[in-house]
């Protein structure tokens, strides 16, 4: 018994640890008309320097919130738990993948009506739909941190999502982002 506490204790401790932590924060949209804002935790889980060159490799988890409009239609919100790898070049060079099983929601730009029994129409409020939209990810940047003494990344990403249920089928759906990675922790 006291060895199987020993081991939950260890495991425990090993999740809380302090690690580099990161807040990311940028302009999330579809094309220039489709516009909004993300962010996102992000928490490294593995990483390793690679000798050869001194390249920065980890892999991260990460939980996103995306806001975007689209004018005189809907408003859309994404929550995106994440995984991703992420690797940091010795000037500062990064280039990210990730994939993301996203929870899309939108709720409808407008007043939205429903007939009642007695027919006549009441209001709905929150009008809108759901959605499961698998992403893929490429992203890359520069780490102002490495050469320029800056606590702070820039980078730019390309996402692939595909839309599911959308009307009868599929929706595949291309998104840009770019912005910043801001380090909250250092280990």
């Amino acid at each position: 018994m006291k060895r199987h506490l020993l081991w939950l204790g260890l495991v425990i401790a090993s999740l809380t640890t302090v690690r580099a932590q990161t807040l990311r924060l940028g302009y999330y949209g579809e094309t220039v008309t489709h516009y909004g804002l993300r962010a996102a935790y992000e928490r490294p889980f593995a990483s390793y320097t690679k000798e050869r060159n001194a390249a920065l490799k980890s892999f991260y988890l990460s939980l996103g919130i995306a806001l975007y409009r689209h004018p005189q239609n809907h408003v859309g919100l994404i929550v995106s738990p994440e995984i991703g790898y992420r690797r940091t070049g010795r000037r500062g060079g990064l280039f990210e993948l990730a994939v993301s099983p996203a929870f899309f929601r939108y709720f409808l730009d407008g007043q939205t009506y429903e007939p009642t029994e007695s027919g006549d129409f009441r209001r709905v409020r929150l009008a809108g739909g759901q959605a499961f939209m698998p992403t893929v990810s490429v992203g890359i940047g520069r780490d102002l941190s490495v050469r320029h003494r800056l606590p702070l990344s820039l980078y730019t990403r390309l996402n692939l999502m595909q839309q599911r249920p959308y009307n009868t089928s599929a929706l595949m759906r291309f998104g840009i982002e770019f912005g910043t990675l801001i380090p909250l922790k250092k280990s």
